[in-house]
């Protein structure tokens, strides 16, 4: 994490030098406000990675999501029941993505690019493929603000906080890891390899309703198309982050870190007047850059054996056997 705290500094004292604006705290805010919604679509696929799993269908479904809670407000509902709804639908969506990769052994990559084209048409069959306006409701949501900062930057803190205490302190956390470093080992060893990554998709699929509910707050309007490229935004913030698709690594707090980069980077291309068509070459490179040097750690680190978590596990183990064998 260091590397990219460094590169945030620096890109953060060059852009401030040309302008001097770049560092004040109304842009600062609205940074970390820019990049709430992808954060916290990120902290869910954080916790998918490090399980060994990817959701390339949290984009959609969180469209999906603002879509449905601005219709529901639409209908005479109130605002509470829309989002307790809409995060049951995305909590049952992940529970079904957990079901058919744990159960049926089906592709992570595969099944969620389907769930990808499903939730899109969905979403555009229910807005009628065009914009629904929710009214100016969910202030408390998406506009208003806690000690002069909006609440969409106050609930992404937080759930990294939570998810950062979750995966470093908890059982859950514990096992996470070692089904990312190697699932049969760890199914060996007594973890309930299946459950974890099921709770993990279910994590993570509330997680991106949540999110497309505040983008949804926001704006005052549940778009069909809004955010198309934050799953891979997000799994570009994670493996920035220190995460690995193969498994068994990434860290929410690393994941922040990650998303405050692509923040920092996108936000100092504005300041310096750089052409928008720049944005995604410039995201493009810094993906790249992110797997290669995350490849070359993971080269290393099989030099040097098995992972620390998972080692640490099988001695638990054997200890435990041993002792029963006493």
């Amino acid at each position: 994490m260091a590397p990219l705290l460094v590169a945030i500094i620096a890109i953060s004292l060059y852009t401030n030098g040309e302008n001097g604006n770049f560092l004040g705290s109304d842009n600062l805010k609205n940074i970390l406000l820019q990049v709430s919604v992808l954060g916290i679509i990120a902290i869910g696929q954080t916790l998918l990675i490090a399980a060994g799993q990817l959701d390339l269908s949290v984009a959609t479904l969180a469209a999906l999501a603002g879509v449905i809670g601005a219709t529901r407000i639409n209908d005479g509902g109130s605002e509470l029941w829309a989002v307790v709804l809409v995060l049951l639908i995305c909590a049952l969506f992940g529970l079904l993505w957990g079901i058919l990769v744990a159960g049926l052994k089906i592709p992570p990559f595969i099944l969620t690019l389907g769930g990808t084209s499903l939730f899109a048409s969905i979403a555009l069959r229910i807005s009628k493929s065009s914009p629904v306006p929710a009214r100016e409701r969910f202030e408390w949501l998406g506009r208003a603000k806690v000690f002069g900062v909006q609440t969409p930057i106050w609930y992404f803190l937080i759930v990294v906080v939570i998810a950062a205490f979750v995966m470093r302190y908890t059982r859950f956390g514990r096992h996470v890891y070692a089904t990312g470093s190697n699932e049969e080992a760890s199914y060996l060893t007594g973890i309930p390899t299946a459950r974890t990554k099921v709770l993990c998709f279910v994590i993570s699929s509330t997680l991106a309703g949540f999110a497309g509910l505040v983008a949804m707050a926001r704006i005052s309007t549940g778009d069909p198309r809004n955010g198309s490229q934050l799953a891979l935004q997000a799994i570009a913030a994670v493996v920035l982050g220190g995460g690995t698709l193969a498994g068994g690594r990434g860290s929410p707090i690393g994941t922040f870190i990650g998303v405050v980069l692509l923040a920092v980077v996108q936000s100092a291309l504005t300041f310096n007047n750089v052409q928008t068509f720049w944005n995604d070459a410039v995201f493009g490179l810094v993906l790249i850059f992110a797997v290669v040097v995350t490849a070359i750690g993971d080269l290393r680190r099989r030099r040097f054996g098995a992972r620390p978590i998972l080692a640490s596990l099988i001695r638990r183990s054997e200890s435990v056997r041993v002792s029963s064998e006493k």
